[in-house]
């Protein structure tokens, strides 16, 4: 891991911390001046790059196809029919990209619940209508995938929790968080996740952590276990160290008595 730039102009963003975590990560990248332009709108081919890179994991779900405007010596060439491939993004009719074209925030959204396999919820309306005041605004096509993300707490709405501003161009500081999200890192703000404002916990935990796929790490005296949402004990304190988990699982330790003993 390598250290993280200094971008000029994200100083008291309110995605300054997640943009840090992922440049840490080589994840993002600035512009020859140093600058992030945290605000400027996302496009198409830079989307795709940005998922290359976060998910190099994911399993192709189809074959490439070559975009009648995406050049083989286009800069993000090899990223988009990477994204293509894994199902992460699609073209236009006549097998065209746009990959110049800026993605709208409910595009983003579904690109991701798309390529990671979120469970789709078929039963979107309630979910959606409880958590946003302008779900109104959510297209026909979007309604279950955005469900999906509202579910899996990936969705990051800046500044008003509620309303998601679906068809509003997605900004590359939006864009990070949610990546950040689903990578489930911390930088993250927490009070911009939507959905976490429902989980209510009673205080018991002499430290606690986010959750991250679907659990999270807590502190109870000097050992650690994880809950669920909803408060629940899964995993019951028993570690000296743990940590969040991530594809399904957790590093833990549990030190001996003479360990203990030197800590």
């Amino acid at each position: 891991m390598t250290t993280a730039p200094r971008f000029s102009d994200v100083q008291n963003h309110w995605a300054q911390a997640c943009i840090r975590e992922l440049a840490q990560r080589n994840l993002v990248n600035g512009y020859p001046n140093g600058q992030f332009r945290p605000d400027m709108p996302l496009t198409r081919a830079e989307f795709a790059a940005l998922v290359q890179r976060a998910f190099p994991t994911v399993a192709p779900v189809r074959p490439g196809i070559e975009f009648v405007d995406v050049a083989p010596g286009f800069w993000a060439h090899a990223a988009i029919q990477a994204a293509y491939r894994a199902g992460f993004v699609s073209g236009y009719p006549n097998r065209v990209f746009r990959p110049n074209q800026p993605m709208p925030r409910v595009q983003v959204l579904v690109a991701l619940v798309s390529g990671l396999r979120y469970t789709v919820n078929r039963t979107a309306a309630e979910t959606l209508n409880r958590m946003f005041a302008d779900a109104a605004e959510i297209p026909t096509y979007a309604t279950d995938a955005i469900a999906a993300a509202a579910n899996a707490y990936l969705i990051v709405n800046y500044p008003d929790l509620r309303r998601l501003n679906p068809n509003r161009d997605a900004t590359r500081g939006e864009v990070t968080a949610l990546i950040g999200r689903a990578l489930r890192l911390p930088g993250v703000p927490l009070q911009y996740v939507v959905g976490l404002e429902f989980i209510v916990i009673q205080p018991q935990f002499a430290q606690a952590d986010a959750f991250t796929e679907g659990l999270a790490r807590v502190k109870v005296g000097s050992r650690w276990g994880f809950i669920n949402p909803q408060g629940q004990v899964v995993i019951p304190p028993q570690f000296d160290q743990a940590a969040p988990f991530a594809d399904g699982l957790a590093l833990v330790r549990v030190l001996t008595s003479r360990q203990r003993g030197r800590v």
